[in-house]
């Protein structure tokens, strides 16, 4: 497996810029190519990823379910779907899942679930991900990006070695700029609610960080009211609250005996050990 320098990516004009299109004229056709394609089964998605194109309609070499641009890794080909890629990530790596991703953004007023973040890594779908296998990219290893049209839009990456990468994607939702910027608001809100959080209450030091990525861009940071009044400890209180809540509506449909809703939410209150040193 070749190497330039720690990165793992194919060097040269003619492999910078890439798209579904491109890999399926080069995956199993490049020679030189060849050399930094990995078949990985058990991949995970992880800070170093760049991008990942779905191919779960019509797999590429009809076998591949998705492929994915890792700087040290290389260009994974795998047979599992985008979705099932984030899935995974989401229930290894993610505090409190999507559930509580989904409720942060409607928080802050965010209706569009296009972003999964932790504050330092943001992975965008071009569209909702709610909607099933469709491709991603890493905001926090991107630098800029530029609409194509209505539908398609690229994005640059930051410099690995002597070289950086264009990722094409079309099909995207016809409001992608607007959710690219919301989608970096979104990450960086969800940085200062954590670092709040680590910092006034648990005494952590968070050292301030200033990359080049598209992250740390505050002209995308659109206005927006103070973020102080929201506290990562009443969040996931309040999500806990509506996953017992949800659970009593199921189980009263389920019995079809409504009153249930109210036993469940009265046994749950009792049944409480009280957070208290009393």
């Amino acid at each position: 497996m070749k190497e330039c320098e720690h990165y793992n990516l194919p060097q040269g004009q003619e492999y910078r810029v890439w798209s579904k299109a491109i890999l399926r004229q080069k995956v199993g056709h490049d020679q030189v190519l060849n050399d930094y394609l990995v078949e990985d089964e058990h991949y995970s998605i992880n800070q170093k990823t760049l991008a990942l194109y779905d191919f779960q309609q019509k797999p590429l070499l009809g076998k591949y379910k998705s492929v994915i641009f890792d700087n040290q890794a290389g260009i994974i080909l795998s047979y599992n779907s985008t979705r099932s890629l984030f899935t995974s990530f989401s229930k290894e790596c993610l505090l409190a899942g999507l559930e509580f991703q989904r409720e942060f953004a409607r928080k802050i007023n965010l209706k569009n679930h296009n972003t999964i973040a932790t504050g330092r890594l943001a992975y965008f779908s071009t569209r909702s991900y709610n909607s099933g296998n469709i491709d991603w990219v890493a905001l926090h290893q991107m630098v800029a990006f530029q609409p194509l049209n209505l539908s398609a839009v690229a994005f640059k990456t930051v410099s690995y070695g002597d070289s950086d990468y264009i990722f094409a994607f079309d099909n995207c939702s016809r409001y992608i700029r607007e959710q690219i910027v919301n989608g970096l608001f979104y990450n960086h809100a969800l940085y200062q609610l954590a670092s709040v959080h680590l910092e006034r209450i648990l005494g952590w030091h968070v050292m301030a960080t200033k990359g080049k990525s598209l992250i740390d861009q505050p002209e995308y940071f659109h206005p927006h009211e103070p973020l102080t009044n929201l506290s990562l400890k009443h969040i996931l209180a309040n999500l806990l609250d509506k996953k017992q809540q949800r659970y009593g509506h199921y189980l009263a449909n389920f019995y079809e005996f409504p009153e249930l809703v109210e036993s469940h939410r009265i046994i749950r209150q009792i049944s409480q050990r009280p957070d208290t040193l009393y």
